[in-house]
């Protein structure tokens, strides 16, 4: 085979996988994000073959090791998954370190086959991989463009929504705190009183609950169905990978009904949110965003590694000073909180010249692992943030985070009626329970969430104490408003 025939072979294994997967991942790609990357996979693909190609003198031996451990570093995570599925292999977890060094010596293995073949050989399994990836360019094209997603009668689109016109509209507050427990599961599962932030509450005349639950254990799940006023249809759905299931949840929270019924009814939506509403990017740094943006690459080997490499790095390097993580997933979190308070505490101050009703969503990442502080607001070291110092100490710091979360709580509480006054709704919720040692707690520890709220004419007809949190914006629409949105 001549040179440009050979360079073709690598190239059209980055262009049968981006055909692959962006047919597979149609509708929850950005076109522009997706052409980028490949643009970019392809500029990777073509240098470091074309280094390789000046390296070694047999360039045909070469491009086949090259060809065929390329394919496995892009299609890796959808190996591992066959090999799983099929029994061959066990689900990989925490072995970041163990996994580069398998690949590593998988790719020596590919390389020295791949030198030790003669030339005859080398070249039939070149023409192979050229054929192999023109009839998978061909096919995947075709069935693309006749098959039916079905996916696509999941998602939610931009609509028309019926809106109320009530004499009134007062501001609300949606404060969210990602994974803060219901006080049955803090009381009987973690040996935390909770109390005192119900009385506070309910001082404040609050709706206090004390064992509402969510349907869904993971946030996008949790806030696609509370905002979307209804459980789930497509989690059920044993026909969809629950990656498919995953991406629709965060797809459809930014057209979900409780934000685009306050808009359409006149409302400005503020989006402090780790998801984009209604058209509005999330302003955080550690948002879910991302596994809509890697979605196309979440198969490589690179990502499948990177998925497990702080646990196993973590859980192999206890005692070790891992400060310099901290320019990472918990600085992230840190400066997203910085970021909430200040913009928080900001809105607050301006209120009283605002005459334009709100809806203002804040997603605080607490007590959510990383475990930022500690119960007086004294910043953990990094090592003490996540679950890996054992079963105790890390629920130690988890309760200790709630203690600094109810301080929290409290202050934004007594800073909206110090602001806003009265006529405001207030919703304060969690989105699931803890989700830490899972083996070890029973299924309700996942579910049991935080869920209070405030009404301004004090209805609270249809709360009570073991509430679903998909039923709180339900009772605010229909005693606040008297409106009762019609779902599809």
């Amino acid at each position: 085979m001549n040179n440009k025939q050979l360079l073709i072979i690598p190239l059209l294994i980055v262009v049968y996988y981006f055909i692959h997967y962006t047919a597979d991942l149609y509708y929850f790609i950005d076109f522009w994000k997706s052409f980028f990357q490949f643009i970019k996979y392809l500029i990777i693909t073509g240098l470091l073959f074309f280094a390789g190609y000046k390296l070694f003198k047999n360039k045909e031996h070469f491009t086949l090791s090259f060809s065929t451990t390329l394919f496995i570093f892009l299609f890796f995570g959808s190996l591992i998954d066959t090999a799983v599925s099929i029994g061959l292999l066990q689900q990989p977890a925490g072995v970041g370190i163990a996994m580069i060094c398998c690949f590593a010596i998988v790719c020596i293995v590919i390389a020295f086959i791949c030198f030790r073949l003669s030339q005859g050989m080398i070249k039939k399994l070149l023409r192979f991989w050229l054929i192999y990836c023109v009839v998978l360019i061909v096919y995947d094209s075709g069935t693309f463009m006749l098959s039916t997603k079905k996916e696509e009668k999941y998602l939610t689109a931009v609509k028309e929504t019926n809106s109320f016109i009530p004499s009134e509209k007062p501001a609300v507050f949606f404060l969210l705190f990602d994974m803060y427990p219901s006080d049955t599961v803090l009381k009987k599962y973690l040996g935390y009183d909770n109390a005192a932030l119900g009385s506070f509450l309910k001082e404040k005349e609050f709706f206090v609950t004390g064992n509402a639950h969510t349907l869904y254990s993971e946030t996008y799940y949790s806030l696609s169905s509370t905002l979307g006023l209804q459980p789930l249809a497509y989690f059920s759905d044993s026909t969809l990978d629950d990656y498919k299931k995953k991406l629709i949840a965060l797809k459809n929270v930014e057209y979900a009904s409780v934000p685009d019924i306050f808009k359409s009814s006149g409302y400005l939506l503020r989006n402090y949110s780790v998801f984009n509403l209604q058209g509005q990017q999330s302003p955080l740094q550690f948002n879910l965003n991302y596994h809509l943006d890697n979605a196309l690459t979440s198969t490589t080997f690179f990502n499948r590694w990177y998925e497990t490499f702080e646990p196993d790095f973590f859980l192999a390097g206890r005692g070790v000073d891992l400060g310099f993580i901290k320019k990472s997933w918990s600085s992230n979190v840190k400066n997203d909180l910085s970021f909430l308070n200040s913009n928080f505490y900001r809105l607050l101050d301006s209120f009283p010249n605002l005459n334009e009703p709100s809806f203002n969503y804040f997603h605080f990442m607490m007590p959510h692992p990383p475990i930022i502080y500690d119960s007086s607001g004294h910043e953990l070291p990094v090592k003490d943030m996540y679950a890996y110092g054992g079963f105790d100490k890390a629920n130690k710091n988890f309760t200790g985070y709630i203690k600094y979360a109810n301080l929290e709580i409290k202050k934004m509480v007594n800073k909206i009626f110090e602001k806003a006054g009265k006529n405001v709704i207030i919703i304060i919720q969690g989105d699931h329970g803890y989700r830490e040692f899972s083996d070890r707690f029973p299924d309700a520890v996942r579910y049991g969430t935080l869920n209070a709220a405030y009404l301004p004419a004090k209805n609270y007809a249809g709360f009570n104490d073991s509430m679903t949190v998909i039923n709180t914006f339900k009772q605010v629409l229909k005693n606040q408003f008297s409106y009762n949105p019609t779902l599809e």
